[in-house]
Order: structure tokens, then C-alpha cells, then sequence
């Protein structure tokens, strides 16, 4: 296990630059001239400065280009329930920051964050810092301050060169491969996995999740001496009606319960799981109860979420191809309702054409908008994709996803279904209007 310097940084009174939350995270926004820069140098030294790069804790760090939020939310919940005190760290939110950072599945409070975000700034001492790789020092430092028994790290971006990646683990999860932010991480799965791997460590066990995943993924295990535990060879999963059984050549667990987040791929996710935990066993032991009751009680919000009022309302963050063809088998599954009105806005640099092309099966109605982001697709743009599919959509544009939403909950009638996705930023503004 790492062992950390002596944490002195905590022992100091640290004069604050603002008071309140909202005041620091602006300007945080404005501290770095770019929104999202990969490297690994100006973070790790500010970490080390405040003693944090070295953890007294183990470390589960999970990248991937879907899966991630599920996978850290059911190790989370697991490991909370078996008793451990669980720091996790995701991004980015949905409706409050503090959701980004969590002690015992409580989200941290303002007051410990602007503690943490003051003596960060009194430690960087000029170096530029960008929004995210702040808030990974303040995750790390309060997960020291709480002295956690576990930390579970959600990858921003990428993996090799994200901000989480300062940060030795000892257990790698890459959920799934997928074409997404191919600015940064390159135009194929090969490139974007030997990305996503590069949270591997020598002689650390790396479990993949990925039903095929790139080659890339066991080069760099093999370059970098993990021991890879990929799906359907070193484990794998049986459905049965009413319970399931994770499979792996030393022994099965059968009878599990599904877990209550929604649509099949969740079964796979929780497999990937498992497989990780079976290989921490040593370091941190986890009962069948433990699991079981993690299975039942995870959450996530945002997730195919399943709101029920007059009529249903579902809210999945989907925003690339792979997440749409998920967000699409989960909507196959469900029964048909009367009529289905989406809420839809999405970012610039998304597969807009090939997210339409597997949705628009399941809608009658298309209630489009523009997100609050400078990357917001332009209204006119997301209809004239929906337009040239051919078919006689009803397509309607508001100013806001709010008002889309309060018109879409206007005309619905019981029966139908109101489809809310396109965007983490969507659903986050229609879950704010739902607070």
C-alpha cells in the first residue's frame, strides 16, 4: 500500500480568496485560458506541494467511453455497504458541483470545498490550473483530509494524460471503447484505447469491460506488465429470468440481483465490477450481502432515469453513438407508449446524424432546443438533421431545454412518454426545473 508524506498543508490556516461557492468556481473558469488541456505536469507538481500524490488509501481509477458513471456508482455503493469509508470522485455534475466529489455517498459541503480550494490556490503559486484538474486536487485533498478508507476516481478524459492519471492505482477499470472526443484522443478505437489504458500500472490488475475491445488495450497491458482480466476470458456473466451469475475460471456467484439501474448493459457493467473486487479481495474483502444490497440500492442520476407522473419521463444523458445504441435497446425493451415527445439538444462536436438516425424509431415528436454551453449545437441545425431522415416529424424549437421541457409536459397526455437526452447538460437543466 502507498504511504503518504505527513500532511502539514492541513495543519495551516489559509487565507481564502472568496467565501462563497459560486464565487470561486467562477473563477476557477477563469484561471486557465483553455476549457480542457491533456498533461500531467502543472497538476502533479501542485499535488505534490500539498503532499497529496501519494495515497495511504487504495486507489480504483475508471476510464472508458461509456459505462464509467455506472461502474464507479455500483463500486461506490458496494464498497459503502461492506463497510468502508468510500471517497469518489466524478465528473462533471449535473445539477450541484458538489455532487463531483462524495464521502460515504454524502456529497462533500460547500464549506469543505472552499476550505480545500483555498489551499490549493495558496499552493499552486501562479501555476495555471484548469477547471477539472482543480477539482481533482480538491477531491484529493479532502479524501485525505476524511482519510478514507477507498478512493474511486471517475477519468475525465481520455486516461493517459488526464488529471486523475497523477494518481498510481491499484485497480485500472476501462468500462467500453468508443468514437468520442476524437479531438483529443485520436480518430479511432485503437488510438483512443491505448488513451484509455494508459491508467494502467505494472503488476496492477487492469479489468476491461469492453465485449471487443481494441488490441491497444492488451498491448499496453502487456507493455506496461498489468495483468489484464478481460470480459469473456477471464470473466464473463449468465442472464437467467430473475437473477444472474457472474462467472470467472475460480469460482461463480450465482443468484445476483439485477441491479436497479435500468437496461440490460447494466448486467455487464456489474460483472466488470465484480471482476474488480474479486481482484482486491485481499486489500479490501467484500461480502455477498454487501454486493447483493450494492446491486439494489445504487443509484445514478441521468441514467435511462425513470421519472412517473401522468405520463412516464425518462432522462439518459446520451450523447455519442455507442450511448445512443444503448439509450435505443433500453427504449426497444420498455412497452410501446401512446406517443413519445423528445426533448432533444446536443453539443457541436457529437454524432448528431448518427444519435438521430437511432432514436428517431422511438419518437413522434421532436421538441428541440440549444443547451446552456458554448459548444450548443445550433437549433437549426439538429432540425435539418432530423428533417432530411424523410419522415413527417412534428419538430418544435424553443429558446431553452427548460421550455421545451414545461411545453412538452404541457401537451403530453397520460399514457404518453416524454424523452429527455442529447446531453449531460440537458438532463441537467431539466433536473434542475425538477428541484
Amino acid at each position: 500500500m502507498k504511504m503518504a508524506k505527513s500532511s502539514a498543508h492541513s495543519q495551516t490556516s489559509v487565507a481564502a480568496k472568496y467565501q462563497s461557492l459560486d464565487d470561486w468556481l467562477a473563477w476557477q473558469t477563469t484561471l486557465h485560458a483553455r476549457e480542457i488541456e491533456l498533461g500531467l505536469d502543472r497538476i502533479r507538481e501542485v499535488a505534490q506541494r500539498l503532499n497529496i500524490i501519494e495515497c495511504p488509501f487504495p486507489v480504483i481509477t475508471v476510464a472508458g467511453t461509456n459505462g464509467k458513471g455506472s461502474v464507479v456508482a455500483m463500486l461506490s455503493t458496494i464498497l459503502h455497504h461492506a463497510g468502508y469509508k468510500v471517497g469518489t470522485y466524478t465528473s462533471p455534475h449535473i445539477v450541484h458541483y458538489n455532487e463531483r466529489i462524495r464521502v460515504g455517498l454524502r456529497c462533500v459541503h460547500d464549506e469543505q470545498l472552499c476550505q480545500s480550494f483555498a489551499k490549493i490556490d495558496a499552493a499552486r503559486n501562479g501555476i495555471s490550473l484548469s477547471f477539472f484538474e482543480f477539482a481533482t486536487l480538491t477531491a484529493l485533498d479532502i479524501f485525505h483530509e476524511e482519510k478514507v478508507d477507498v478512493a474511486v476516481l471517475e477519468v475525465g478524459l481520455g486516461g493517459r494524460l488526464d488529471a486523475t492519471n497523477i494518481i498510481d492505482c491499484d485497480l485500472a477499470f476501462v468500462t467500453s471503447i468508443g468514437l468520442d472526443h476524437t479531438e483529443w484522443l485520436g480518430d479511432s478505437r485503437e488510438s483512443i484505447g491505448f488513451e484509455k489504458a494508459g491508467i494502467f500500472r505494472a503488476g496492477v490488475p487492469a479489468v476491461c469491460g469492453d465485449v471487443d475491445p481494441p488490441q491497444s488495450i492488451g498491448e499496453v497491458a502487456q507493455k506496461v506488465k498489468a495483468e489484464l482480466f478481460q470480459l469473456n476470458e477471464k470473466f464473463s456473466y449468465q442472464v437467467a429470468q430473475s437473477s444472474w451469475s457472474f462467472v470467472t475460471p475460480g469460482g461463480e456467484l450465482h443468484g445476483l440481483p439485477f441491479p436497479s439501474l435500468s437496461g440490460a448493459i447494466q448486467i455487464r457493467n456489474a460483472a466488470t465490477v465484480l471482476m474488480g473486487l474479486h481482484c482486491l479481495r485481499h486489500k479490501l474483502p467484500v461480502s455477498m450481502e454487501a454486493i447483493e444490497t450494492g446491486l439494489r440500492e445504487v443509484t445514478l442520476e441521468g441514467r435511462f432515469q425513470r421519472i412517473v407522473k401522468d405520463c412516464e419521463i425518462i432522462l439518459d444523458v446520451a450523447h455519442n453513438f455507442d450511448s445512443a445504441s444503448v439509450l435505443a435497446e433500453n427504449l426497444q425493451a420498455l412497452p410501446k407508449p401512446r406517443k413519445t415527445i423528445a426533448v432533444f439538444a446536443i453539443l457541436n462536436d457529437k454524432d448528431l446524424n448518427g444519435i438521430v438516425e437511432l432514436i428517431r424509431p422511438y419518437v413522434d415528436q421532436w421538441y428541440i432546443s440549444e443547451v446552456k454551453s458554448p459548444r450548443a449545437m445550433e437549433v437549426n441545425r439538429v432540425e435539418q438533421a432530423i428533417g432530411e431522415f424523410g419522415q413527417s416529424f412534428e419538430i418544435s424549437s424553443f429558446d431553452t431545454v427548460e421550455q421545451a421541457y414545461i411545453q412538452a409536459q404541457s401537451d403530453a397526455e397520460k399514457g404518453d412518454r416524454i424523452l429527455v437526452f442529447g446531453s449531460i447538460f440537458t438532463v441537467a437543466e431539466v433536473l434542475a426545473s425538477e428541484k
